[in-house]
């Protein structure tokens, strides 16, 4: 084994979504009342969503347009733009999707257990270009060789285009390729590809027991 191929969501990063209420709790306040603030967060995510599905944000670049036409279309439909909320507005164009995600039970662990091995680590993801960043917020990015953005490559998991463009990228053969993601249909094509494909879930401990 040379190398590691790990998806991002759901095996190194996780939503954290008591960051996210917590944040429609404190912008409520202002007006628009809890109920209209999830509902208009509900839809930017969407439309986050969205975007990575069609692939339509393809550099650094045109993620920040998004993120600032997003940031003002939010402020607008929650009347904290204009005069005397400059600081909201503000705060809110320099919010990005990962500051409400969380890093992954073990997931350093994971990481600098196969750096320790001498494996070539590669992070394959569907998501926006700045996959990166992503981790380098979470303190993940120094064991990362290679960063394969679904929105960056033009092509997205299950596609086995997007496998093959980071194995070429990382120089590694496929089977002597570890491939971790928490989604059965992409280990599925990873190991009809040929690299030794894992299901992966990390979670997050109940904290009740």
């Amino acid at each position: 084994m040379r190398g590691a191929l790990l998806d991002r969501d759901g095996v190194l990063i996780l939503l954290n979504e008591e960051a996210l209420y917590k944040k429609a709790l404190e912008l409520s306040i202002h007006g628009a009342g809890l109920e209209k603030t999830l509902a208009v967060l509900a839809r930017a995510v969407r439309e986050i969503n969205e975007v990575v599905r069609t692939l339509q944000v393809r550099t650094l670049e045109e993620e920040a347009t998004f993120w600032n036409t997003l940031a003002q279309k939010v402020a607008e439909e929650l009347g904290l733009s204009g005069p005397g909320k400059t600081s909201l507005s503000k705060e809110l164009h320099s919010w990005r999707y990962y500051h409400f995600m969380r890093k992954a039970p073990g997931a350093e662990a994971l990481l600098r257990s196969l750096k320790e091995q001498g494996l070539k680590v590669g992070v394959l993801s569907n998501t926006l270009p700045s996959l990166r960043e992503s981790l380098a917020y979470h303190g993940l990015d120094a064991y990362v060789d290679g960063f394969f953005a679904s929105c960056t490559l033009g092509v997205a998991k299950p596609d086995p285009r997007a496998f093959q463009m980071a194995l070429e990228a990382l120089g590694l053969a496929p089977e002597e390729t570890l491939y971790l993601d928490d989604d059965p249909e992409n280990v599925e094509v990873a190991s009809n590809l040929g690299l030794k494909a894992s299901v992966y879930l990390a979670t997050i401990p109940d904290s009740s027991r």
